[in-house]
């Protein structure tokens, strides 16, 4: 972390922003499709079927093309969190981590908010599955394994840490 050109802290700060920008970007889009989904995916799912077509596995395609994208969208958020950790470090930029790690990142509710997507999905994965199958069981063993891999996911990524 050696002494920095002024040319070089403009595109390291410029670089930043872009990861921001990018961030922010992607996450709206994100969820934007998402919602639009799990919409479509319950559209289907109750809608009138053609007989012999078995819509709820449909509608299990699209929550779980949903969940991929909501997955692999925040893999790359990721990503380019650490990449703006490092310019921010470089830049000597403390403020933003910091307020993150220290304000945010470990509540309850950050912790809701960061799953819902999953939950949603299990939860909707459950529901599918019992109209495909007429079995509450199904239902239960779905939600309670996708609640069980939410769990393992966040003791994996608070171990990384």
């Amino acid at each position: 972390m050696g002494f920095l050109l002024k040319e070089e802290k403009e595109n390291l700060l410029i670089e930043y922003n872009l990861l921001r920008e990018e961030i922010w970007d992607r996450s709206y889009k994100t969820w934007v499709v998402f919602a639009i989904l799990v919409v479509g995916s319950l559209l289907v799912a109750f809608a009138p079927g053609v007989e012999n077509f078995p819509t709820p596995v449909l509608s299990i395609v699209i929550i779980i093309t949903a969940s991929v994208l909501y997955a692999t969208s925040e893999r790359v958020n990721t990503i380019a969190y650490s990449r703006m950790e490092e310019i921010a470090k470089q830049l000597r930029i403390a403020g933003p981590t910091k307020t993150y790690k220290t304000k945010i990142a470990r509540q309850w509710w950050y912790i809701i908010r960061k799953n819902i997507a999953y939950v949603l999905s299990a939860v909707l994965t459950g529901i599918y599955l019992f109209l495909i199958f007429d079995n509450i069981y199904l239902l239960a063993i779905a939600v309670v394994v996708g609640l069980l891999a939410i769990f393992i996911k966040e003791a994996a990524t608070e171990g990384e840490k």
